[in-house]
């Protein structure tokens, strides 16, 4: 576990771009920082490795101040993935994703096995892309090498500071989503900062929602925080699109469905119990009936309707009523 415990950072002309922070961030999870520009979350990104040190409070990784230890040791302990890359110019990809184990001292024939484990776990092929220098590859491709070279000694904790913003939207999206799929099979302690509230949605475990200095509005599960903000700040910021983001993260209420006496619809397209709101919608669209069989397993559990799409906002919902129905 990361916790910051009353944490402070003041930078010159007395300014704070962090006040009193404290958070918690579960072993295994990815904490998203989010909130305006200038609120303090890459100042907060940047404490947790000691690329600045804080004015007062404590920052403890595993029950270890961090204060207490070298700063160039911890940072080894810690993968950092920026939004440029930061990629040697002058290194090949190989030699880039190799730069911590070199560091750690590794032999050569298990920096070389890394190298080409890590370079297929992002979707480079070893044979074409090791030798390679930077200046060869597009934005997505120099992306996915800094996220490798990141992974390099296989570090239990990532700094990620808007890593997918320097990229068109079709690639952020397809990075997005191979960050997601990596994630679920490492479990890395992830810090992901960035500016993007549907980003924010599609990779947090917890999303972290910042005013100015680092203050905390709320901090929460995505589902929590689009169907409960927790004051008129937060609403304001998640926007007008907040149904539509939360489509995506609540699943379909086996009591919002609708049981037709003849049973799922013959040609009906079918959807697990498990999908979210927005899965089953495209589907609905999809559908000469404007209904979808809903499954659990290979077990028909009902029928999938809009009035069940918003029966099934409203219950996601409770405290909300008509209004966590309509996104307003």
């Amino acid at each position: 576990m990361i916790r910051l415990e009353n944490v402070s950072k003041e930078f010159p002309g007395g300014s704070n771009a962090v006040l009193d922070l404290s958070l918690d961030i579960p072993t295994g999870q990815t904490c998203v920082l989010i909130g305006p520009s200038g609120c303090g979350k890459t100042t907060t990104l940047r404490m947790i490795n000691r690329l600045i040190d804080p004015d007062r409070g404590q920052i403890l990784v595993d029950g270890e101040d961090t204060s207490k230890v070298d700063p160039a040791h911890l940072r080894l302990r810690m993968g950092y993935v920026i939004q440029q890359t930061g990629l040697f110019p002058h290194m090949t990809i190989g030699e880039n994703v190799a730069t911590v184990p070199r560091l750690w001292q590794w032999d050569k024939p298990r920096i070389k096995a890394r190298v080409e484990e890590l370079l297929l776990l992002v979707g480079l092929d070893p044979a074409v892309y090791r030798d390679r220098y930077p200046h060869q590859l597009s934005g997505g491709q120099r992306q996915r090498v800094g996220f490798a070279r990141a992974l390099g000694a296989d570090p239990p904790i990532l700094l990620m500071d808007e890593p997918f913003g320097a990229v068109d939207r079709i690639t952020r999206e397809r990075l997005q989503h191979e960050f997601i799929n990596i994630q679920r099979s490492m479990r890395k302690t992830v810090v992901f900062v960035t500016h993007d509230i549907d980003e924010a949605v599609m990779v947090g475990d917890r999303i972290c929602l910042m005013q100015m200095q680092a203050k905390v509005a709320q901090y929460d599960t995505p589902e929590k925080i689009l169907t409960r903000p927790a004051s008129d700040y937060v609403a304001e910021f998640l926007g007008r699109e907040r149904l539509v983001r939360r489509m995506s993260v609540v699943t379909i209420d086996p009591a919002a469905l609708e049981h037709p006496a003849a049973g799922a619809a013959r040609g009906e397209p079918r959807v697990q119990l498990t999908s979210s709101l927005t899965e089953a919608f495209a589907a609905a669209l999809t559908s000469p009936t404007e209904r979808v069989a809903v499954f659990d397993g290979e077990n028909y559990v009902g029928t999938f309707t809009a009035t069940s799409l918003l029966e099934s906002l409203r219950r996601a919902g409770t405290d909300g009523g008509e209004q966590v129905a309509t996104g307003i």
